[in-house]
């Protein structure tokens, strides 16, 4: 992989920025939620066992799906290198449903860490402590990895167009 040709595309390096984005954000929210569940306390002695194996559990998960992000955007960047060196429709083909898998797994980030991480089923309710921000901060991390991949794939139909 061509660093250098990957520093020419700007689109493509915000989108691979997604598992970054999305781990932040998470890990914030999950530190949010500890501090506001350690605040309220006094009304439940037993929560604090309970509170740190949820939030223990809850970064294992975002930790395993920001790796999981994290690979397939080393072989998007990869692809993405390949197809700066040479535009090829075969290439695009491919960056294009390379960049398809990985909206999707991000995708799938999204609304699965909403649905297990804020609603356990467990005794505690992490989505009750999470901030107001988290789901709209994952969805425009989301949005901004969509719109990237598209200007960046644009780029890259008009490149091999002209050639």
């Amino acid at each position: 992989m061509d660093l250098r040709r990957l520093k020419r595309s700007p689109a493509l390096l915000w989108a691979l920025a997604a598992p970054l984005l999305y781990a932040g954000a998470t890990l914030i929210a999950l530190r949010s939620a500890a501090q506001t569940g350690l605040d309220s306390l006094h009304e439940n002695p037993l929560l604090p066992s309970r509170l740190d194996g949820e939030i223990a559990s809850a970064r294992g998960v975002t930790l395993g799906i920001a790796l999981i992000l994290a690979a397939e955007a080393a072989v998007l960047a990869a692809l993405g290198g390949r197809l700066n060196r040479r535009s090829t429709v075969g290439g695009l083909g491919l960056c294009t449903a390379a960049g398809m898998v990985y909206l999707l797994t991000l995708l799938l980030a999204v609304l699965g860490t909403y649905a297990i991480v804020l609603y356990p089923s467990g005794d505690v309710d992490l989505g009750l402590l999470f901030p107001g921000w988290y789901l709209p901060a994952l969805i425009a991390i989301a949005i901004v990895a969509l719109t990237a991949l598209t200007v960046w794939l644009s780029a890259a139909v008009r490149g091999i167009t002209t050639s």
